[in-house]
């Protein structure tokens, strides 16, 4: 009867903690280059890509946050087939320039607006659920994401001549700088 009642006990326990756990499928959270190929998990990675450079903005709680927006548009994306999206980290600069992508992740240099982060973060984890990859950018040669120029204005090289009032080839001369 002892017996009976222990063996009972077990296989109840046995059920329980089998329930209580499973077989855990680590996913890479990287695209990897193995013998020229994009792998991952050692598998290959084919993608369709697009340019979505607004994703940290839409995730934010902050201005121009919209995370419902942001589901949305994800899992349209993601029923079109497109895995892999191309996205700015943060833009850089002051707000109010026209033609600059606001708000801003970094107001001054080393100032940082903390609701940018917190969106990149919650954009980051929408797309580990839906399986999809990202290629961060930091920064590029476009006043629009404030860009190499807004770090040449912060390091002492004057004011930025920006393209639609000083012209395509002030703005292009200033940014050369950068690469010097």
């Amino acid at each position: 009867m002892i017996m009976k009642i222990l063996s009972t006990i077990l296989l109840t326990l046995l059920i329980v903690f089998g329930a209580c756990t499973s077989p855990q499928v680590s996913r890479d959270p990287f695209v990897r280059v193995s013998n020229g190929r994009l792998t991952v998990n050692g598998n290959p990675y084919y993608y369709i890509g697009t340019n979505f450079w607004y994703g940290a903005i839409l995730g934010s709680q902050g201005q121009g946050g919209n995370r419902e927006r942001l589901l949305r548009e994800l899992d349209y994306l993601k029923a079109l087939g497109i895995n892999n999206l191309r996205v700015l980290v943060g833009a850089d600069g002051k707000d109010g320039i026209p033609t600059k992508a606001e708000p801003a992740l970094q107001v001054e240099a080393g100032v940082y607006n903390d609701t940018i982060f917190d969106g990149l973060d919650f954009f980051l984890s929408e797309l580990d659920k839906r399986d999809m990859y990202a290629v961060l950018f930091l920064n590029n040669s476009w006043e629009w994401s404030g860009g190499y120029s807004q770090y040449l204005y912060w390091a002492g090289h004057g004011e930025v001549p920006m393209p639609n009032v000083a012209g395509w080839d002030a703005f292009s001369n200033y940014v050369a700088q950068y690469a010097k």
